[in-house]
């Protein structure tokens, strides 16, 4: 371990921000609940993190803040639009803003349209929005270009309209707002950021949404899951109420337990007895079947 390794940990170790409601944020928290991605985040990516949630008083508990981490690729720490919104409001030298479209008609001709509204026939092209500060002369406007930010994700292709006109209103608030929004995007302005993102609060103590998927995936091989049928989760509530645990309510120190039951349960083989049966006719008539 290098002088720069041993620095990062030491600095990691550190690293804890308490947010308004309580919580605390911690190195260990982050990683075990609060990554988005498949990919493993690094000291400094988690440092990174911590450090700017705690320098811009977000609270990634309620979703405020992002951690996001896919393969290798670099971290990206995302923000989502209603805390620009938010922050702007508060900010008393926000006077408001519009923002919307912008679009080129049949005749070639460029418009600017509030809103999110593309007619038949007009291709849609960038969005813009304006924010009016206070003792500014002139709004700070943001114009922005579509082909620039379009993913080819589910949301871009659509609601393109919206997708873009979010863009214009984040670049252009945090253009107004250095001080309350320095350093914070929002997903829809990252390339490699995910369609959507989890919006449920975090709860801390309990297994993490892909530690429920390994013991879903466990479960499916032991034949207590079907992924064809992905609502019944009937046999694994029995599964692990018979071993004393709460599927739904399951705890994060729980879940090795879980596995480690499910790893030497072997499912029970429906015994058949293949008999054949013959007639028997009884001085009274009556038909029974003998083996």
């Amino acid at each position: 371990m290098n002088n720069i390794q041993v620095a990062n940990k030491s600095a990691l170790a550190l690293a804890e921000f308490q947010t308004e409601t309580g919580q605390i944020l911690s190195a260990e928290t982050v990683k075990n609940y609060l990554v988005n991605g498949n990919g493993n985040v690094t000291d400094q990516e988690v440092l990174m993190f911590i450090e700017l949630c705690k320098a811009q008083h977000l609270n990634p508990f309620i979703r405020e803040a992002y951690l996001i981490k896919f393969g290798s690729s670099p971290a990206n720490i995302v923000v989502g639009k209603d805390v620009f919104v938010k922050r702007a409001h508060r900010n008393p030298d926000y006077e408001g803003m519009r923002a919307g479209i912008v679009v080129a008609t049949k005749d070639g001709e460029i418009k600017e349209r509030e809103g999110s509204l593309k007619t038949p026939g007009e291709e849609l092209i960038g969005g813009w929005c304006e924010v009016y500060v206070k003792n500014k002369k002139h709004p700070i406007k943001s114009l922005v270009s579509l082909e620039e930010y379009s993913k080819s994700q589910a949301t871009w292709k659509q609601m393109p309209m919206v997708m873009i006109r979010k863009c214009a209103i984040v670049t252009a608030l945090r253009e107004a707002f250095p001080e309350d929004l320095a350093g914070m995007y929002d997903s829809a302005e990252i390339k490699n950021a995910p369609d959507k993102l989890l919006e449920k609060e975090v709860k801390v103590g309990y297994a993490t949404t892909g530690q429920k998927q390994g013991i879903m995936k466990l479960a499916s091989m032991k034949g207590l899951y079907d992924y064809e049928n992905p609502k019944d989760i009937s046999k694994m509530q029995e599964f692990c109420e018979s071993n004393g645990y709460c599927l739904k309510e399951l705890k994060f120190d729980e879940v090795d337990i879980i596995l480690d039951l499910l790893s030497k349960y072997e499912p029970k083989e429906e015994v058949v007895i293949d008999t054949e049966f013959k007639e028997v006719v009884e001085d009274d008539g009556q038909v029974t079947l003998e083996v």
